[in-house]
């Protein structure tokens, strides 16, 4: 094999000291989930944009026809393709109109599938999180409040224009003679054409530029909806998911619709009690119904299929994935206008896929006809080209070249090569592949303080260490304006180590297949990584941390903490899973078996809880269940109750109950302190647990943070052990949810 050796300018030393403070760019190499700061950080437009234009095109299609069936892309590539980048930049990115985009971070694979993919979407909706810029909520709430005010304003009469915009100084007796009525008039039609214009001015300043307060409109817009809405079970749906949605956009109160949403729907009175199927069901065709009028497309996209599936490398991965798959198709019988974007790796996707059942195979690989792209039957992501990974690269090196004093001067890819940059991209399989090559070479020329003056090419480099002995190299000549190193520093001692030849020292790297692992300077010990077998301590808690502060953000407003019961109580499942395999004590119990989600009777949201076994050394171990007790007003004792009934199922589930409840929130009153009184009464053991908002943050970013972890690792590497993170993190959580310790 004869290649041709390419050279690294060598860096000069005051240059090389400020790259070094500044940090390598390349170590954020990867995005760890759809809304990881990194995407945007490092974002190129006119990376995967034929790719992104095609998905915004088929997203359109149900935004121009919210009638369209439901259907399902498949977004593949190998690992590290740039999956997760291409859909961050779809859900928060400035290109194409607004959508739902609901990105669920875990797979509840012993849930009913629809109820899953519906308290995501509540998640979603309710949750802090914004896309492009703005929370869900606010969005559709904006669109629907303006639609149904603007609508309601032009069926008024003329009298009751008046008495809505009545003019100043004129009495009851004057405006039924008539006068004033054109100056109402007036303002009615200019707030309905402000609202169901194309104008953006907000609603509640449009309202108060017409004179109207915030509660006079929710009470017009009240009247409306009951006047105009059906008298059935679908009609009350849509009364209360709209009047909840118009109180938090006009009167800045969540609560109505949050507690809606998880309770309300199903204390509807029904003439025929429907079963736990059905509620969920008509609870989603309303909001469905309700985004195809608004022209809102709701997409659901799974990303990272992989880690979302095969949470556990024990299970039965056949089993769970035909779960998801045949849930997905369940829902594409069920409910149209639901756009699913599958982002998978390929091997994985072609493992699974010839597996299933034919009729789930069929609907999977239906094509989608896009006007103007053709046919789609799945999306392909491949490497970029040279050019491409040349603004990639000039991206991630722009904020540390902005430092330098003589900034204007220096190339956009300084301190690297064009040729390197081509040999990279010529080389390597994937852009993640290609960041870690530049990660590893900028750390050997400006973080090794013995730097290379020369680079050889990775398509030489033969797996397991070494170089091939029989390459020829063209050196070519060094720039006469920086040092460059001497015979004697280049010279290898024994042939077969040409790493030492090539560093000019004795080489402390070992080299696998396509890449260089380099170590770095003490002088950087943040920067210090772990061998590749695993993650540092540092590495860890970098990314709990991160995790957790998006968790926190999201569970902050009012009604977000009620609307994430069901994805809470999951992650507690999660997480108790986790303490199990990992061996983590509270004093002396250890957790002997582990239940993620066990559901009872017919509440959607309320029937759930989490088994957790605990043995104190060799003691017959206790059956705890571990509930979220998160309804307010109205639900507040009807969630009580049923947690409470899960302690009355025989044969006996749960000997011992904990409740996790707000801490503001801890007190029992009326009916739920009479229900609480009476399950003491039976001899029923339970407990209430006053959580703050930054335990509830630490056990919902639990999930994804081990999915980050995952994602972290060379592939087919295992988990490492978790427990001291764990016991360290989540110290008072796990007493919360263990039997008491006694001190």
């Amino acid at each position: 094999m004869t290649a041709t050796a390419t050279l690294s300018r060598p860096t000069p030393t005051g240059e090389r000291e400020l790259l070094k403070r500044a940090g390598n760019p390349f170590r954020n190499y990867f995005a760890r989930n759809p809304d990881d700061d990194v995407c945007g950080r490092f974002h190129v437009p006119e990376l995967f944009v034929a790719e992104r234009d095609l998905l915004h095109a088929i997203i359109d299609l149900y935004r121009n026809d919210p009638t369209a069936h439901s259907e399902v892309v498949p977004i593949l590539g190998n690992k590290g393709a740039g999956k997760t980048h291409l859909l961050h930049s779809i859900k928060h990115g400035a290109g194409g109109a607004w959508q739902l985009l609901v990105t669920p971070g875990t797979f509840q694979k012993d849930t009913d599938y629809l109820e899953y993919l519906l308290f995501q979407i509540i998640d979603t909706l309710l949750g802090g999180g914004k896309q492009k810029g703005v929370r869900p909520l606010e969005q559709i709430g904006e669109q629907l409040v303006r639609t149904i005010l603007g609508t309601a304003i032009k069926q008024l009469t003329s009298d009751e224009k008046v008495e809505l915009f009545p003019p100043p100084g004129i009495g009851r007796w004057a405006r039924r003679l008539g006068i004033g009525h054109a100056q109402a008039a007036e303002r009615a039609e200019w707030l309905a054409d402000t609202l169901l214009g194309k104008g953006t001015t907000p609603v509640r300043q449009a309202i108060s530029d017409a004179g109207l307060t915030p509660e006079r409109a929710f009470d017009l817009i009240a009247a409306h909806v009951q006047k105009t809405e059906p008298h059935n079970a679908t009609g009350l749906m849509r009364r209360n998911v709209i009047n909840g949605f118009t109180k938090a956009v006009l009167l800045k109160d969540e609560s109505e619709l949050a507690n809606f949403l998880t309770f309300g729907f199903t204390e509807i009175d029904f003439q025929v009690r429907p079963t736990r199927q059905d509620l969920v069901l008509a609870l989603f065709k309303v909001m469905m119904q309700l985004m195809r009028e608004l022209k809102i497309p709701v997409v659901v996209a799974f990303d990272q299929l992989e880690d979302l599936l095969l949470a556990r490398r024990n299970d039965d991965c056949h089993r769970v994935a035909e779960a998801f798959f045949a849930g997905i198709v369940q829902i594409m019988h069920q409910l149209d206008g639901l756009c699913f974007l599958i982002f998978a790796e390929r091997g994985l996707w072609n493992r699974f896929v010839p597996s299933l059942d034919g009729y789930i195979q069929d609907r999977l690989n239906n094509p989608v006809h896009v006007p103007n792209h053709g046919t789609v039957k799945a999306l392909r992501l491949e490497a970029p080209p040279a050019n491409l990974v040349r603004r990639v690269v000039e991206a991630r090196l722009r904020p540390v070249l902005d430092t330098m004093p003589h900034a204007d001067g220096v190339s956009d890819i300084y301190p690297f090569l064009d040729e390197q940059i081509s040999q990279v991209a010529r080389t390597e399989p994937t852009l993640r592949d290609m960041l870690q090559q530049f990660r590893h070479l900028y750390d050997h020329m400006v973080a090794d303080d013995h730097a290379v003056t020369r680079i050889e090419p990775i398509d030489n480099i033969v797996k397991g260490g070494g170089f091939d002995s029989a390459v020829e190299e063209e050196v070519l000549p060094l720039e006469p304006s920086y040092p460059t190193a001497t015979p004697a520093e280049t010279a290898p001692e024994e042939t077969s180590n040409r790493v030492s030849a090539l560093l000019g020292h004795d080489s402390p790297y070992s080299v696998r297949a396509a890449e260089i692992i380099t170590t770095v300077p003490v002088t950087q010990p943040a920067e210090v990584e772990a061998p590749r077998s695993g993650l540092s301590p540092a590495a860890l808690a970098d990314m709990w941390e991160t995790e957790y502060r998006s968790a926190r953000r999201k569970l902050e407003p009012d009604g977000a903490l009620t609307g994430a019961t069901r994805e809470l109580q999951s992650a507690l499942g999660t997480f108790l899973t986790a303490c199990h395999e990992h061996g983590v004590k509270v004093g002396p119990w250890r957790l002997q078996h582990v239940v993620p989600e066990w559901s009872y009777g017919d509440h959607p949201t309320y029937g759930i809880v989490s088994l957790a076994h605990w043995a104190c050394k060799d003691g017959q171990p206790w059956k705890v269940g571990v509930g979220l007790f998160l309804a307010k007003g109205p639900g507040k004792p009807k969630d009580l109750e049923i947690k409470l009934g899960s302690m009355t199922v025989q044969p006996t589930v749960v000997d011992h109950l904990i409740l996790m409840r707000t801490e503001d929130d801890l007190s029992l009153t009326g009916k739920s302190k009479t229900l609480w009184a009476d399950a003491e009464k039976r001899g029923n053991h339970a407990r209430l647990e006053a959580v703050t908002l930054d335990a509830f943050a630490m056990v919902y970013s639990f999930p994804r943070w081990l999915a980050a972890v995952r994602e972290s690792l060379p592939e087919g590497t295992p988990l490492p052990n978790l427990a001291d993170v764990i016991q360290e993190k989540c110290e008072r959580l796990l007493e919360q949810v263990c039997m008491p310790v006694q001190g």
